[in-house]
């Protein structure tokens, strides 16, 4: 080697470690304007100082393979020990140069095959990985991704594939947006429903709000107006005006809630207010099978502006057999059970008390009045009075069964034979709540929700959208 080449050497090699430049600064220079420019090989991008500065001469000039910014970028095909560095891949002499066996620039470098601005942008032909690039072999963009391959919205997504509206939703599932039909296929009342009509009602899911005026039907009290409600806020409600038109306060109307059915008999339809179907699946029921009962009222509110012949209570029946079984023109009742809670001192005066017993059963009850030849000795008749005294504003749990139970073991017997006794074969068939409204009387009521259980299964108000 020449002395000058020597010396030039030398300084080319210290001045390396200052400026990253090698043996003629023309080929460093080149390097980076043809293979490694700022877009493709820049001394950060394309390889370290120490991949492209071989030495200035053959194998890794910077201008011909090995460039800092060429041959062995990290970026672009041989890493600075792997693919082109000066000792294994891209030495200076025999096969493996930087230019010759698989170097940077051969075989897929910045400047031939894939460099940012020529071969292999992100976007075209071989980048980062050459072959199956983010864009291109299998990208977000083109081979399966989110917006093409199976996306949310295309694959089966949640509005395309079954969601809420389309699969199976709250509204054509058959959840509980759908409307909720009785046995006679009417809908769920809701807020703002009304009727006036006599004997219609309100379906409130497993009960029935009932425009039960059968003394005015009976006597035809023409002037009777009474309407049973669903108040804007929700409220179960009826406003009445009873005029005079029975001189003996033996037919009241009753605007009344009813669990269950009526105890007379599909056949008895004198006697019947509401329909021979059963407005829940929990009554009737044996009394055998009567394991609990219960009543829970909450906030029921009353006013008169003429109070003259009233009563607000609730009341159950017994039948001897099933009613929705009977046929026949007959009454299957047993027995009838009502406790009020509010009533004027008239109201007694048709059958004064004549009975001293208490009874507690989730509240005390006192019975007033005791007869088994009641409705022409149709059924026995048990009335009870709150114990504290008549309410106009009543909330409280009464338990159903074990007033039930209290009147089978005091008065298991009837006096009337043809009735015959109590049996734990009967019926327990409904449950009701309501006011008995009789000669002139104006007033309204409301209710915030009922809750009826049986054999600890409860159910309360149900109410349509």
């Amino acid at each position: 080697m020449p002395k000058s080449r020597i010396i030039c050497f030398g300084a080319c090699l210290a001045m390396s470690l200052l400026l990253a430049h090698c043996g003629g600064g023309n080929g460093g220079t080149a390097g980076s304007a043809e293979g490694g420019s700022e877009a493709g090989g820049a001394t950060s991008a394309g390889g370290s100082t120490s991949v492209g500065t071989g030495v200035g001469g053959s194998g890794g000039a910077t201008p011909q393979s090995g460039a800092t910014s060429v041959g062995g970028a990290t970026s672009g095909g041989g890493t600075t020990s792997a693919g082109g560095t000066t000792s294994t891949g891209g030495s200076k002499a025999p096969g493996g140069a930087t230019s010759g066996g698989g170097t940077t620039s051969a075989g897929g470098s910045t400047s031939t095959g894939g460099s940012k601005p020529s071969g292999g942008t992100p976007s075209v032909g071989g980048s980062t990985s050459n072959g199956g690039m983010t864009s291109t072999g299998g990208t977000k963009v083109t081979g399966g991704t989110t917006s093409a391959g199976g996306v949310t919205s295309a694959g089966g997504t949640t509005s395309a594939g079954g969601t809420t509206s389309a699969g199976g939703t709250v509204s054509t599932g058959g959840t509980s947006a759908a409307p909720t039909t009785d046995c006679l296929g009417q809908a769920l009342a809701k807020a703002g429903d009304s009727t006036s009509t006599s004997k219609q009602y309100l379906n409130l899911g497993d009960m029935r709000l009932i425009n039960n005026r059968w003394g005015s039907d009976a006597k035809g009290c023409s002037s009777t107006v009474q309407t049973v409600k669903i108040t804007s806020d929700g409220l179960l409600g009826y406003d009445f005006t009873r005029k005079s038109c029975d001189s003996t306060h033996g037919s009241p109307d009753y605007p009344e809630v009813e669990f269950g059915v009526a105890p007379f008999g599909t056949g008895d339809t004198a006697d019947l207010t509401s329909p021979a179907c059963s407005s829940t699946t929990l009554l009737p029921i044996q009394i055998k099978n009567l394991t609990s009962a219960s009543l829970n009222i909450d906030s029921f509110n009353s006013s008169y502006s003429s109070p003259t012949y009233y009563d607000t209570n609730f009341e159950f029946w017994i039948s001897k057999v099933d009613p929705r079984t009977s046929t026949g023109s007959s009454s299957v009742a047993y027995a009838e059970i009502i406790s009020f809670l509010g009533w004027n001192s008239s109201r007694n005066s048709g059958y004064p008390c004549n009975v001293n017993k208490t009874v507690t059963a989730g509240l005390s009850l006192a019975l007033c009045h005791q007869s088994d030849t009641w409705a022409n000795n149709r059924w026995r008749f048990f009335n009870f009075n709150y114990g504290p005294g008549a309410t106009d504003n009543f909330s409280g749990k009464v338990d159903i069964k074990a007033l039930l139970d209290w009147v089978m073991s005091n008065y298991a017997s009837s006096t009337n034979s043809a009735l015959g006794s109590f049996s734990s074969d009967m019926w327990l068939t409904r449950i009701e709540v309501g006011t008995e409204v009789d000669d002139n009387t104006t007033g309204s009521a409301t209710i915030k929700n009922l809750t009826f259980e049986i054999n600890g299964t409860s159910k309360s108000v149900q109410l349509g959208k």
